[in-house]
This record gives C-alpha cells, sequence and structure tokens, in this order.
C-alpha cells in the first residue's frame, strides 16, 4: 500500500513538472509567407518562405526550393538583406542549383537586439546568370510583451 501511495506521488509530481513545462513552452509553429511555383528555363521551380518565431527575440527564416519534373534549375542566388537584425546562425547568401529530387533548404537565424523594437528583412531570389527575379519578399517583424518576434 505504501510503495502504490509513493508510486502515485511520483507520477503526480512528474504530471505536474510535465504539464508546468508544457504551459511555458513557446506555442510557435512555422508560418508561411509566399509559396508559388514559377518556370525557370526549362525547370519548374517551387519555393516556400516561411518564418518562425524562436522565442528571445529571435526569428527563423525559411526558404524551402524543390524542383517539380526532371529538369534542374539554373544557378540560382538567394540573398537576404537585414536591417535592426543580428545574424544568429545561417548565411544570408546561398547560391546553387536545385536538381530533380533534392529539396534545398536555407534557414537564417535573426535576432531583434534589445535596443530595437522592430526590424525588416528583404528576401531576393533570382537567377544568377542574369539575375532575373524570380521572388522578393519585404518582411517587418516587432517584437511583442514575451519577446516574441512576429510579422507586423
Amino acid at each position: 500500500m505504501q510503495v502504490m501511495l509513493r508510486l502515485a506521488l511520483l507520477l503526480l509530481t512528474t504530471l505536474t513538472a510535465t504539464i508546468t513545462a508544457c504551459a511555458h513552452a513557446p506555442k510557435t509553429a512555422p508560418v508561411s509567407l509566399r509559396a508559388e511555383t514559377v518556370p525557370e528555363d526549362k525547370a519548374q521551380l517551387t519555393f516556400e518562405l516561411l518564418y518562425e518565431p524562436k522565442g528571445n527575440r529571435k526569428v527563423e527564416l525559411v526558404l524551402k526550393l524543390s524542383v517539380t519534373g526532371l529538369e534542374e534549375t539554373n544557378k540560382l542566388v538567394a540573398e537576404t538583406y537585414t536591417r535592426h537584425f543580428n545574424v544568429e546562425s545561417g548565411n544570408t547568401r546561398w547560391d546553387g542549383f536545385v536538381p530533380p529530387r533534392q529539396p534545398q533548404t536555407i534557414r537564417l537565424l535573426l535576432a531583434i537586439p534589445e535596443a530595437q523594437e522592430r526590424a525588416s528583412a528583404t528576401v531576393n531570389l533570382n537567377r544568377s546568370h542574369d539575375s532575373y527575379p524570380l521572388m522578393r519578399e519585404e518582411l517587418t517583424f516587432v517584437v511583442d510583451a514575451d519577446g516574441m518576434v512576429r510579422k507586423e
């Protein structure tokens, strides 16, 4: 009887700690900003631009690239220009090809410094050889009272 009581108490303590931890966990999920399929020479390029709040004044930008069909893209350049952001990880410039069945994902973790409450980023996707624009997205983010970064 005493062993069962201890086991029940341990289970209750663990359950309470788990629920409390989950209640304070950031409730974030990636938010799609733009998704399109565009012709790129002989290839059909599909891209999706997302952002995900990461807490503590941080946000991650994600650009997913894939090809529909059997044709590889020409060399592409993805660039992100920022204002009032610090780059935490990733690169603001990516260049390369998108082969069939080999999707590419570009990630950039950005932080808004304490002195700022708003920051902006412009994401460009161009063909390398002629700078033909495939996508341009201008984004403004703000910090809420909980330190979460949200799109304005």
